[in-house]
């Protein structure tokens, strides 16, 4: 489709060295761009997801599909920079503005999103007790609670995990980890185009941004 963003090659590489293996992916972008190299079972979109339009007042436990009303309104937008205020989505319970269903002051936070957590939760679950893996990319200093700082714990806890974090600026590995930690400071495209061109075989579980 003309208004699609292609994905970008990096989700392609990750998936190489992700083949045959038993992994699990856990992200904060909202931009559904793992969702067309990986199934949403083995997904968990803990921030939302902007395919979908919340209710602005969170009226209801219930969130839309999207894709069309914003083809509608990419569509009608005139040389203002304007839609017609008929395609303004509206709530169809209370008629309030919709929003798109993406982490902000009025993130609706209930089932759909208990379920992206439930995923995860039963990933570690039936795989604490293996040699596991968590690979932390591209994660920075904003939002460290919902991501790297759980991967640090889950680290330090379960007895055969190794945690590797790569980022260009902010890859921190915590003193408590420098046994069971490497982090790589360079660029995450790069790092994961080498890597698929160098990796093969199955092993570790894998548990991934």
């Amino acid at each position: 489709m003309e208004h699609e963003c292609p994905t970008g090659q990096p989700y392609y590489d990750l998936m190489k060295l992700l083949q045959g293996r038993n992994y699990h992916i856990m992200t904060t972008n909202q931009d559904f761009q793992f969702t067309r190299v990986v199934s949403e079972d083995k997904l968990s979109a803990i921030q939302g997801d902007s395919r979908y339009y919340q209710c602005s007042r969170r009226c209801h436990d219930e969130i839309y599909w999207n894709k069309e009303i914003v083809y509608k309104m990419n569509d009608a937008i005139d040389e203002h920079l304007c839609i017609p205020p008929e395609l303004i989505p509206r709530c169809p319970k209370c008629g309030a503005e919709m929003e798109p269903w993406v982490r902000g002051y009025t993130f609706l936070e209930g089932r759909k999103y208990k379920e992206e957590y439930h995923k995860i939760n039963a990933f570690l679950t039936a795989n604490k007790d293996n040699k596991i893996l968590f690979l932390e990319l591209g994660v920075g200093r904003m939002t460290p609670m919902f991501i790297q700082e759980p991967f640090w714990n889950l680290t330090y806890s379960l007895p055969q995990a190794y945690y590797i974090t790569i980022n260009p600026k902010d890859a921190l590995l915590p003193q408590e980890l420098s046994q069971k930690g490497w982090a790589i400071k360079e660029d995450i495209a790069a790092v994961l185009w080498d890597a698929a061109a160098l990796m093969s075989g199955k092993g570790d579980s894998v548990c991934i941004i």
